[in-house]
């Protein structure tokens, strides 16, 4: 989103008659946009450096800069864009993260140094891996500098520090992003025009406008980043959120180890923010420390039995072996027989589906599975949605991992910044999924149209027009499937002749998923099953069309849950047998899950046909 653009020229100008600041606060109001006091006194403290900077006859006074660049999927603005034509001719855009801080030392905490900066003196991202970091996101999600193969590079400008700081800012062992992200100080202002000159030679002001109305498409897919993430490699695409969460979780469990005591890290975010990759990052980083020291002994857990098996299956095939693999994904029940501190640290993934006991565990009935994970571990990671649980079982809630906690005098991390908001797995972004809670009555908000440019969403009016629209997409995207809500029994388990969904006068026939030792979403010969929420959840998917069943109604201008609707089959969620209250809270949490598992499209039939007329006038 742009805020603020304009020639150098102008630019320049407007820093001369100290209008500058005023006119990126009426850009940022105009988008929406809330602006703290200390965020406009950076702006008058810093931009009149990088003006003065620019002010050369040697740069091109018609290229163009751009203040406080938002990226439509994070939260996160880049401070300053230097962008045009570079090399023959091609599109480049210079990142450049400014600084105020006249002073800095080392931090313990990867990534990292110490500073006093706008939220006073504490630990704060390296400016060069910060800009470095924006680089990557735009590289790995624009479809624009994608295809037209934009140079981006990056940098930092710290305007106020002496360069006697550059052992810290510049040690290449600690921080190799220096490489091809460097930092310039006070007396570097020639070699940072070098730098600007090097990349940006002529103007180009459609450039951001081009990057700025293209498509958000990812151009990795997650089975590449888990991989360089668990060889010690970091995914240099996390935002602000997500890489203070993998530092703080590294941290933690080294002090935790240097210092003899417990720490319990609570991490909460919606679907799609990013909770796994976090995790994974971190496992990566933490049994291949950067500093070369010893490897810590760490698991990723998840009682999603999907989850494990999807990774383990993208991992087996490049240089990890099967029991390596079993090492680092477990299942929850396996620290049962764990002695006290087996491990560095536990990092639980989807934490609300965490149960206590459940039959066909081999585990015995008396045993608590989160005591036991608790006890066997030194630090416990919990990353926890407490909107995504979806059964009976589904145990965990954040105060009952801090009355764990409190039991092992294990000392509890629970603050703001590790709260993960940005989203990374369906391109419409905060929009779509604000718009799907309101829809299913999360919140008090009415729901609003729904447009967006950058995700499918369709309500179509027969589950044969559903199919169809899922067969067009796996053409091109195999990882596409249709879901339901679990209201139909699953019939076909005992007889494979038999149609557990038999609608629209039998033209539509089809089955649930069947139930074998693979990941449904990696089995090809499933592409004309349907999945149940047990065997999606916390699974990306490509496009996902959703039969929503007749426990979701709209009569009398409301939403109707109705628990007498669920599968008897279904004797997993509980929904039937349980409270009309809980019934609402899983029923609402099962469509949730569904309906924010696709990257690209959603599409949606409704059983119940006012149902599906209801949400139809939401689109335009």
């Amino acid at each position: 989103m742009i805020i603020y653009e304009n020639t150098i020229n102008n630019f320049i100008i407007e820093c001369n008659n100290n209008t500058i600041s005023n006119n990126v606060l009426l850009g940022a109001r105009t988008k929406g946009y809330n602006v703290a006091e200390k965020e406009y006194n950076s702006w008058e403290n810093s931009l009149p450096f990088i003006a003065a900077t620019l002010d050369d006859e040697s740069i091109d006074q018609d290229i163009n800069v751009a203040i406080e660049y938002k990226l439509d999927m994070t939260k996160s603005r880049m401070d300053f864009l230097i962008y045009g034509r570079g090399n023959d001719n091609k599109d480049s855009l210079v990142i450049v993260e400014l600084k105020q801080w006249s002073e800095v030392k080392n931090s313990n905490k990867p990534n990292y140094v110490y500073a006093f900066g706008g939220g006073g003196a504490k630990d704060y991202e390296h400016p060069s891996y910060q800009s470095y970091r924006y680089k990557s996101i735009l590289k790995g999600f624009n479809e624009y500098v994608q295809e037209e193969n934009v140079t981006i590079s990056s940098c930092s400008y710290l305007h106020n520090m002496d360069n006697i700081y550059e052992f810290v800012l510049n040690d290449k062992i600690k921080f190799p992003f220096i490489e091809k992200s460097p930092v310039f100080f006070k007396d570097d202002a020639s070699k940072l025009q070098d730098f600007i000159r090097k990349y940006v030679k002529s103007s180009h002001r459609k450039l951001l406008y081009e990057i700025d109305n293209a498509r958000i498409r990812p151009s990795s897919d997650f089975s590449n980043l888990m991989y360089d993430a668990l060889k010690g490699q970091p995914i240099f695409t996390l935002d602000d959120e997500q890489q203070n969460s993998v530092a703080t979780i590294v941290h933690e469990t080294t002090s935790a180890i240097r210092h003899n005591n417990r720490r319990t890290i609570i991490i909460k975010g919606g679907p799609g923010t990013g909770k796994s990759i976090v995790a994974v990052n971190a496992l990566g980083s933490l049994i291949h420390p950067q500093d070369g020291s010893k490897p810590y002994n760490v698991a990723y857990c998840t009682t999603n039995f999907t989850p494990r098996t999807l990774f383990s299956e993208l991992l087996v095939g490049n240089d990890f072996k099967k029991s390596a693999i079993k090492e680092l994904f477990k299942p929850i029940a396996s620290f049962a027989r764990s002695s006290e501190f087996d491990f560095d640290c536990i990092l639980l993934d989807e934490a609300h589906r965490a149960f206590i006991w459940k039959f066909g565990q081999g585990v015995k009935r008396s045993v608590d599975l989160i005591d036991k994970l608790f006890y066997a571990s030194r630090v416990n990671v919990f990353f926890i949605d407490e909107d995504q649980a979806v059964t009976k079982d589904d145990y965990l809630t954040i105060e009952k991992i801090k009355n764990y906690a409190r039991k092992y005098n294990s000392e509890i991390i629970e603050t703001d910044d590790l709260k993960l908001s940005s989203q990374f797995r369906c391109l419409g972004g905060q929009y779509y999924i604000g718009f799907i809670e309101s829809l299913l009555g999360y919140n008090n908000h009415i729901t609003k149209y729904y447009k967006n440019k950058n995700y499918d969403f369709k309500v179509v009016d027969t589950p044969s027009e559903l199919w169809k629209l899922i067969q067009e997409k796996q053409l091109q995207y195999p990882k596409s499937r249709l879901l339901a809500g679990y209201t139909h029994d699953w019939v076909s388990q005992n007889d494979d002749d038999s149609y557990d969904f038999i609608l629209e006068n039998g033209k539509f026939k089809m089955r649930w998923n069947k139930k074998i030792n693979i990941s449904y979403i990696n089995d090809n010969s499933q592409f004309d099953r349907i999945g149940c929420i047990h065997t999606i959840q916390g699974v990306d998917m490509q496009y996902a069309g959703v039969i929503i069943g007749k426990d979701l109604k709209y009569r009398n201008g409301q939403i109707v849950f109705d628990k007498t609707k669920n599968a008897k089959s279904d004797k997993a969620s509980g929904i039937r047998n349980t409270t009309q209250e809980e019934a609402e809270r899983l029923i609402r949490n099962t469509y949730k899950v569904l309906l924010t598992r696709a990257i690209y499209g959603t599409y949606v039939y409704c059983e119940d046909k006012p149902l599906n007329e209801y949400i139809k006038n939401f689109i335009k």
